[in-house]
């Protein structure tokens, strides 16, 4: 049986994949189009290419991160230990991140972000929770 933090913590990934899969496309559509404008202003091939080639890597790149999220999120629904283990590896990862950026600039978001890591890292690491993925 799924316990319910587990369950908010595959939804909360997908949720996440969903964000990514929005910000892979927006990178694609701008990247597209900033190429398409700089071929109107200029004749530079060279720069057009790289705007497009760019903004292609970095939107193929998002899409890729969406669906590990989603596969993530699936594994953690079917109480996976893999899926756990990489959540603890993304999550690391992006408390990390998050205390760079409290420490850069503090501010209310940077506290709740780094706190909700910080929530899912112990949750995630409790003898209880370890039982049950590894029943699974």
């Amino acid at each position: 049986m799924r316990p319910l933090g587990v369950s908010v913590i595959a939804v909360f990934t997908w949720i996440r994949g969903a964000l990514y899969t929005v910000a892979g496309l927006a990178i694609l559509g701008i990247g597209h189009l900033s190429a398409r404008l700089l071929s109107a202003v200029a004749s530079d091939s060279f720069a057009e290419t790289l705007v497009s080639r760019l903004g292609k890597a970095l939107g193929v790149g998002a899409l890729v991160i969406a669906a590990v999220y989603v596969v993530v999120g699936v594994g953690l629904w079917g109480v996976q230990n893999w899926a756990r283990i990489l959540t603890l590896v993304f999550v690391a990862l992006w408390f990390v991140i998050g205390l760079v950026g409290l420490a850069r600039h503090p501010s209310a978001w940077h506290i709740v972000r780094t706190l909700v890591e910080v929530v899912i890292l112990v949750y995630l690491n409790l003898p209880d929770t370890k039982r049950v993925f590894a029943g699974a």
